[in-house]
């Protein structure tokens, strides 16, 4: 079992949770009734939904890397993918206030980091 991917795993699964669950009333709702057009509501609820998934499937093949003991390539391009939603939301956060202003760029930092750390490790 390989500790830091199945760490990183678990902060992924926390990020689609966040995303889906408290997110929805944060963010989703008020977007959607913000938007008039049912075209870029629809675009919207797409992305909405497709980020979901993606969190989901990138949390529970760490998962899998995890309990199968390996850390290939795919652990360090999902490390990869949530550095970058790291540094997004971190400059959009500064541009906003300060680094408090949209919190989610810590968990998005942790999950990479930690599944970084634990594809490193394994080596």
């Amino acid at each position: 079992m390989n500790g830091g991917l199945l760490a990183g795993g678990s902060m992924a699964l926390l990020c689609a949770a966040g995303h889906a669950i408290p997110g929805r009333s944060m963010f989703y709702r008020p977007i959607a009734s913000a938007l008039g057009n049912d075209l870029h509501g629809g675009v919207s609820s797409g992305m909405w939904h497709l980020i979901t998934i993606h969190f989901t499937l990138s949390a529970f093949a760490l998962l899998i890397l995890a309990a199968d003991g390996r850390h290939d390539a795919a652990a360090w391009l999902i490390a990869a993918q949530f550095a970058g939603y790291a540094a997004v939301y971190l400059v959009i956060s500064l541009r906003l206030g300060g680094p408090l202003r949209l919190f989610q760029w810590m968990p998005f930092a942790a999950t990479a980091f930690l599944t970084a750390a634990g594809a490193y490790l394994a080596n």
